[in-house]
């Protein structure tokens, strides 16, 4: 191995980012084993110093002197400030609590619902919709800046107001929020302002609590909603347009506005205003609860002009509403202060500064610095020390291997080693070794640099160096959870000459540079987290915080550290995919000296029925097929015999194969299936099956085969029944021939009733209208078979000839002449129909064809009207209607319109109907009276009659005038009017006595035309032209011109300056008006830039805008641009305006790379600057679009020259491209194309599950729907469910696949050698029937592995497997109650669909021999008993229930019960012998039926006097035997002498 030693020296300043750089590709990095990159894991974490108070500047500002840069320097002191108080505040300031006081009535105190991580004794406040619900708190008076926080939580929607703040009846502040928006309302100097209004949309929300600040600084204002952003800025930050005015007199309301309105209707908690502006940190600390902790002096804060703590710097605070690299920025600590974290905060331009220190005795005591590396233990191989000041002369370096040991020397420095008592620069004998290292006598004066290489310190190399990785002793010397530095002395500062104030230490930096301990099985480590997370690296198969540990299934050899040379990495045990975990026994390992050869890895709790050290066994009563795969979840499958089929009820099986030992008509390996031709499995029955008795006429192809369960055959298509024995309904003939069995009835579907027929003769069933075999005739008077039926002819008896019927087809009857329709019941074309009592007649129509349409002869049949012309009336059409006249034939109108003139005919009056003459009024004439008589002329209007001419006696040629218009004829051409009498157009002067006018004769050039005053002749003159005839310019005025519409012209003035809009970066948009004052109508243009005439052009009245587009400038340059206007008779200039082009494209190239390392969802890039001679760089736009136009990604825009991208798909190619941007254009970098690294899928769904059969059940599944890498393997597991849905067996992998899933197939198409995808479906066999099973899948990548979720399945049912015998209880002596237990799922193998009760046996005794069984009752599958009716007292019966599914029965044994007894019955009457005169010998039969035990004979004797033979019974009594009976009174009849009752006991 190469050596780790970096020799610095005592060299110059070196940046810690280059160092770093140089250490992270040292060549031991480039080993087998992975190791995280160096870094300074002693930064930004807690340092502490000994003594406490060695800092500069505490407890008060102190002087040191600047260190020197040379020796003479020394005798001199630069005088240095040391101030470690913070320059603004240090401590939170202290609000006032606005529910202090004040509160109303109608609020509530609440301590049940209050906002999140409330203190125990908190409250909140109701506020409910009721009026004047508010709080009043005392009004204090504001400053400039403030600050309001409140918790809320609204109630309903609205615009709520949450405090407002008044002074002499005018707004002060007010702030209301609504689910949309929060609004500020303000007042200042210059009175109420436009209100701030804030869109909140989605921020704030009913029945939520939130936390609203409001930060106010002189005129800028931000608002914060559950404390900061993620970036640690304001929700929003806008600019008052001045400062919030108050004054001291006021009243304040919470909770509604002032004029009783906008009432907040929810809970207020914790509502404080400070009479400061709050600082970001602040804010987030009144809403956390905690002030967010910095590295450098963490308690000051920043100013209230700059709240926002710098996202990169933390010394620096900037403004809220600033972008994140502006300059606009104040330092949060003391530009004098030098504080201890300064030593360790990864940058070398700041310095701590300890105390000056005051004799030589306390130099040489020194100072002790202490660095807790937090979060974990490191491996450290350099701890660099840059020093402000001059060196101390003794260092001492320990360590903490552990926080919970002892500090360990590790490293001694001297000028001299014996102050140490150690030798200069000793031998390392072992690897853990400590020497000490003499300094130089020759150290810089300041900014000198001691480094502690741990690996090679010195001149000596510690033994072990260039072995790191096989030296225990070595590896445990560089480990550290925490660093104590002891300065001791100082050079160059104890001389008399030096003064005093250079004895203090100074430190650039202190740089712990180290790694994870990741035992060389992770290149990258999550140092943020505590304590830091190793990222162990797929390969190894390690797991735990430093990837100390084997995964459970990586134990075939011992866990071991990689090195540089060789990756060790965990082996897998052999475990067959039958366990989850295994151990390591040195004892079977045949190599257990070697890590690449042998294994002792030994199974751990192997499922699946499998054992063995690897799992490759089966258990007991299970067997293997041949050739199973040993990994198959299912490789050990139970023998499962059925004892139904099996000889004597056996579960063994054949060992190899299983198959199980069947009955003589019994097959299947299980022995659970009846032989070809047998069906209907039962355990009683010695051969197993019964014969099916197909009928082969009936079934497929002759198969004598039937259903295992039923016993149905398989019938032929159209042949039914369980022996398929008879046609299907609807068919007939059943013939062994036909391959369907039987024919169908083809019955006529209109015909007949329904599709049936006869199987044997084939007739069908017809309707009563319908006849046939198939029924599809119809019978007589009724025609058309169809979806109706046969429909009645219904001949109308008027209409039709008598003794005829219709068509049997069409049902058209036979009519009568001048008859139609099909029932003869309509008239034919040229008739109509007349009614005549309970008859009709036809009669013709008679038509004119004069007056018809196309002279039609044809008329309507139930009117008899003909179809008239227009304009022609009449039945036939034979007269004119009124107002119309000559009626003639072959016109479609054929009455021609009178159209009298209304003006001009009497009223009321019509035309004549032949001429069409109208009646006029007087001075009308003509047949329409639409003319007038000579002399006169219609009247204008509507008005009726003619008026008369009034032509001018002088100026008129006649008194006659047009009869139309009423003109008269002038006599000459300078007249007009309709009576002659004024002058025309361009004339003037009338003259009554001549009838003439003269003409105006005006001068074109300059008058507006040639029209003049009709009285005086004075023409109409231009602008700037005057003469009675516009024949002179005015004076100033030149060049008449009949073209210029202001007749003369005059200089142009006022000219606008030209309009600039710049285009482009090399083009501005110029245009220009005309003068305010053109004064001609001929202008000439002269566009100047700086001073040179650019653009020339000319334009005429009406004038109109110029353009021009000045082209082929340079970008972002600054322009002058100015107009000179000339006419006819001078010229005018505008005053100079400037323009500047736009900033062009940058220039130059741009470079755009990636930042190592890749992770699964973000990528970090970086780029370089472009030159901005073009113009400022605004923006750089950094594109980002996935190769596969899957999810696009968030694009950055910004400022700075390094992006990371989030939220990225994993293992995808995403093309990236930078564009630095002007507001002129921007320059692009060339594509980068990145693959983002794979990361665990996700969105895996559950299996879908199938039933195949009672024991198999179907399991397929979809890839995750966001595989995020190549998925490798599927593992499918499952669980056995009770019928509660309760777990009854543990879960287990049941099913395993690989392959190669790639989520690019198109990118892996052309690899030959790519592997299949892993296989997403499979058949889970030898499951419980009639059993619910859970599965789930997992998905594993290279990266991880996501879980679907359960879903359920349940297997097909299948026979019942056993059935408890019924328990029989007697209820009397004729009936006994049955009743019977429900079996358990696993039992019934179905849905139970009902229980036959059967009665096996009857006997007297239970020696009886049985009898044959018979159903007595069958029960629905909710019933659990029967009570058996009319039975025999005292008997003995066995019972049996048969338990029923879908598929098929079992049968219980019996079950046996005894009814009651009952007295015996047909005892016959004793037998009498008499034997002397005294004796008699008696014998008797038992009785008939004993009904009981065996009876107890009582003989009675009575008198021969007591009989009464021929007496009546008149009551029986039943009582028990063996006692008496006492009769009640009412037996023996009152005050009737007792003659005797004969008294029978039975």
């Amino acid at each position: 191995m190469h050596c780790l030693a970096l020799s610095l020296g005592f060299l110059l300043p070196v940046p810690e980012t280059l160092l770093l750089a140089y250490l992270a590709f040292l060549p031991w990095a480039d080993s087998r084993g992975l190791f995280p990159r160096l870094e300074n894991v002693g930064a930004f974490k807690k340092v502490s110093v000994v003594p406490a108070q060695a800092t500069c500047g505490l407890p008060a500002r102190s002087m040191f002197c600047q260190s020197p840069a040379a020796a003479e320097s020394l005798r001199f002191c630069s005088q240095r400030v040391c101030v470690q108080d913070c320059p603004y505040r240090s401590a939170s300031p202290d609000p006032t609590a606005l529910f202090a006081a004040g509160l109303g009535s109608c609020i509530t105190v609440d301590r049940r619902d209050l906002r999140p991580n409330s203190q125990s004794n908190s409250s909140s406040f109701i506020f409910g919709s009721h009026k004047k619900c508010f709080a009043s708190p005392p009004a204090p008076l504001l400053v400039a800046s403030f600050t309001l926080a409140v918790w809320l939580k609204p109630e309903q929607e609205g615009v709520m107001c949450i405090i407002e703040k008044t002074a002499e009846g005018q707004i002060v502040f007010k702030l209301t929020i609504s689910e949309k928006e929060t609004v500020f309302y303000y007042r200042t100097v210059n009175g109420l302002q436009p209100p701030i209004k804030i869109m909140t949309l989605g921020r704030i929300l009913v029945k939520k609590w939130i936390h609203l600040s409001v930060q106010v600084h002189q005129t800028k204002i931000s608002f914060f909603i559950n404390g900061l952003e993620e970036d640690y800025t304001a929700f929003d930050t806008r600019m008052l347009s001045g400062s919030v005015m108050d004054v001291a007199s006021g009243a304040m309301q919470i909770g509604q506005s002032l004029n009783g309105l906008e009432q907040f209707v929810g809970r207020m908690q914790d509502f404080r205003l400070y009479q400061v502006a709050l600082t970001n940190r602040e804010i987030l600390e009144v809403f956390s609860g905690q002030l967010l902790r910095l590295h450098i002096q963490s308690h000051c804060r920043c100013p209230g002009s700059h709240p926002r703590l710098h996202p990169l710097e933390q010394r620096y605070c900037i403004p809220n509403d600033a972008e994140d690299t502006t300059s606009d920025r104040v330092s949060r600590l003391n530009p004098e202060a030098h504080p201890l974290s300064f030593v360790n905060d990864n940058n070398i331009a700041t310095s701590w500064v300890s105390h000056v220190f005051t004799n030589i005795t306390q130099l040489n005591q020194g100072v002790t610095i202490s660095i807790d590396l937090e979060n974990g233990q490191y491996q450290v191989f350099y701890i660099i020390i840059q020093f402000f000041s001059p060196q101390p002369t003794a260092i001492r370096i320990q360590r903490k291997k552990e926080d919970s040991l002892d500090w360990e020397d590790w490293q001694y420095f001297a000028r001299n080693c014996s102050a140490f008592g150690m030798k200069n620069n000793g031998d390392l004998e072992n690897p853990d070794s400590v020497n000490c290292l003499q300094l130089s006598n020759f150290t810089p004066y300041f900014r000198g640099n001691v480094t502690f290489s741990i690996l090679t310190p010195g001149p000596h190399h510690r033994p072990g160096y260039n072995n790191f990785y096989n030296t225990p002793s070595l590896q445990e010397f560089v480990k550290a959870t925490q660093v104590r530095l002891h300065f001791h002395g100082q050079y160059h500062t104890t001389e008399t000459s030096v003064s005093p104030r250079h004895r203090y230490y100074g430190v650039n930096e202190i740089t712990v540079t180290g790694r994870c301990q990741c035992h060389g099985h992770a290149d990258n480590c999550d140092t943020t987290s505590r304590p830091y997370r190793c990222l162990c690296s797929q390969e190894s198969f390690t797991e735990g915080l430093q990837c100390d540990r084997c995964l459970p299934l990586y134990n075939d050899k011992p866990f071991r550290q990689s090195d540089q040379v060789h990756a060790f990495h965990c082996k897998p045990c052999e475990c067959n995919s039958h366990s989850r975990s295994c151990h390591y026994n040195v004892s079977v390992d045949p190599f257990p000296l070697e890590h690449h050869r042998g294994g002792g890895g030994v199974c751990d709790d192997c499922k699946h029925n499998t054992a063995g050290k690897n799992c490759e066994l089966c258990k007991d009563y299970f067997f293997r097929q041949v050739g199973a795969d040993p990994s198959a979840i299912d490789v050990c499958k139970p023998c499962d015999c059925d004892e139904v089929g099996t000889r004597n009820s056996s579960l063994l099986c054949d060992q190899i194969g299983g198959q199980c030992n069947c009955k003589r008509h019994v097959s299947g390996r299980q022995c659970n299936q009846c032989q070809d031709g047998f069906y209907g499995l039962q355990e009683w029955d010695p051969d197993g099956c019964r014969p099916c008795d197909c009928s082969t006429s009936g079934t497929v192809d002759g198969d004598i085969t039937c259903h295992q369960n039923s016993g149905q055959c398989k019938c032929k298509a159209n042949v039914i029944g369980l022996r398929c024995d008879h046609c299907n309904f609807g068919y007939k003939f059943l013939q062994s021939f036909n391959d369907d069995g039987c024919e169908p009835c083809q019955c006529n579907l209109h015909g007949s009733v329904n599709k049936l027929c006869n199987p044997l003769s084939g007739q069908c069933e017809c309707k009563k209208e319908a006849k046939g075999l198939q029924c599809d005739t119809c019978r007589e008077h009724f025609y058309g078979l169809d979806s109706a039926g046969c429909k009645a002819c219904d001949c109308h008896i008027a209409g039709s000839l008598p003794g005829t019927v219709c068509d049997a087809r069409t049902g058209q009857c036979v009519c009568k002449p001048s008859v139609g329709g099909r029932r003869c019941n309509e008239c034919v074309e040229g008739y109509f129909y007349l009614q005549q009592n309970h008859s009709f007649l036809c009669l013709p129509c008679n038509c004119d064809k004069t007056g018809t349409v196309n002279g039609s002869l044809l008329c309507d049949k139930s009117t008899g009207q003909c179809p008239c012309k227009l304009g022609v009336t009449g039945l036939r059409c034979n007269q004119c209607e009124p107002h119309r006249y000559n009626l003639t034939i072959g016109r479609f109108q054929d009455c021609q319109m009178c159209e009298c003139d209304a003006s001009g005919t009497l009223p009321g009056t019509i035309c004549d109907p032949v001429s069409g003459q109208c009646l006029c009024l007087p001075n009308r004439q003509g047949r329409r009276c639409n003319e007038c008589q000579t002399g006169f002329y219609i009247s204008p209007g509507n008005a009726t009659g003619c008026l008369p001419c009034s032509c001018h006696t002088a100026g008129a040629v006649n008194h006659i005038c047009d009869s139309l218009t009423g003109q008269c004829v002038c006599q000459d051409a300078s007249i007009a009017g309709q009576g002659c009498d004024h002058c025309k157009d361009l004339y003037f002067g009338f003259d009554p006595q001549t009838g003439r006018c003269q003409p105006c004769n005006c001068h074109l050039s300059g008058a507006l035309n040639e029209t003049c005053h009709l009285v005086t002749g004075q023409c109409f003159c231009k602008r700037f032209v005057t003469g009675s005839k516009c024949d002179t310019c005015v004076p100033s005025a030149s060049h008449l011109d009949i073209n210029n519409p202001l007749g003369c012209s005059k200089t142009p003035s006022q000219q606008p300056p030209p309009r600039g809009q710049v285009q482009s970066s090399s083009a501005i948009s110029l245009s220009w008006s005309p003068p305010d004052s053109p004064n001609a109508h001929w202008l000439t243009y002269s566009l100047f830039r700086d001073d040179f005439e650019i653009y020339t052009t000319e334009d005429q009245y009406p004038y109109n805008v110029q353009y021009f587009l000045d082209t082929a400038l340079f970008p972002y340059t600054s322009y002058s641009y100015y107009l000179e206007t000339s006419s006819m008779h001078g010229s005018t200039r505008s005053a100079a305006v400037t323009y500047r082009t736009s900033p062009g494209a940058p220039e130059g190239s741009l470079n755009l790379s990636y930042i190592v390392p890749i992770s699964s969802d973000t990528v970090t890039l970086t780029w370089t600057v472009p030159s901005s001679r073009s113009g400022p760089i605004e923006k750089y736009i950094l594109s980002c679009a996935p190769l596969d136009g899957g999810q696009p990604c968030v694009s950055y825009e910004g400022h700075e020259t390094t992006a990371t991208i989030w939220n990225l798909v994993p293992f995808t190619k995403y093309h990236f491209s930078i564009q630095a941007c002007t507001s002129g254009g921007c320059l692009h970098s060339s594509p980068l194309t990145v693959t983002t690294a794979q990361a665990p899928p996700r969105r895996l769904g559950p299996p879908e599950v199938q039933t195949i059969s009672s024991t198999e059940l179907h399991v397929a599944w979809a890839p995750p729907m966001e595989p995020n890498g190549i998925v490798i393997r599927y593992e499918l597991y499952m669980k056995r469910l009770g019928s509660n849905g309760e777990t009854r067996s543990e879960e287990s992998r049941v099913f395993q696949s690989s392959g190669w899933l790639s989520p690019h197939p198109a990118a892996e198409s052309t690899n030959e050698n790519a592997l299949e995808p892993p296989q997403t479906t499979t058949v889970i066999a030898g499951l419980e029937p009639y059993t619910k099973y859970e599965f789930r899948v997992l998905a594993v990548n290279m990266a991880g592995s996501v879980s679907s979720a359960w879903t359920t399945g349940r297997t097909g049912e299948s026979e019942p497997v056993f059935m408890t015998p019924p328990s029989v209880s007697p209820l009397s002596p004729d009936s006994l109650n049955v009743s019977w237990e429900m079996p358990a799922d696993n039992v019934t193998r179905g849905n139970v669909v009902g229980y036959n009760v059967s009665m096996a046996s009857a006997s007297p005794q239970q020696s009886s021999s049985l009898v044959r069984s018979w159903v007595l009752y069958t029960a629905q599958s909710q019933e659990l008993s029967y009570i058996v009716k009319g039975l025999k007292p005292y008997r003995i019966y066995n019972f049996t229930v048969s338990l029923c599914n879908s598929v098929g029965c079992v049968t219980s044994a019996p079950g046996t019960g005894q009814t009651l007894a009952a007295a015996p019955a047909q005892l016959q009457p004793p037998l009498v012998e008499g034997i002397n005169s005294t004796a008699v010998h008696l014998r008797w039969l038992p009785p008939e039926e004993q009904n009981g035990p065996s009876p107890i004979y009582q003989l009675e004797r009575r008198e021969a006097s007591l009989p009464a033979s021929g007496a009546t019974m008149m009551k029986g009594t039943r009582f028990v035997g063996n006692g008496y009976y006492k009769f009640p009174s009412s037996t023996h009849p009152v005050n009737t002498d007792f003659t005797g009752k004969c008294l029978t006991l039975f």
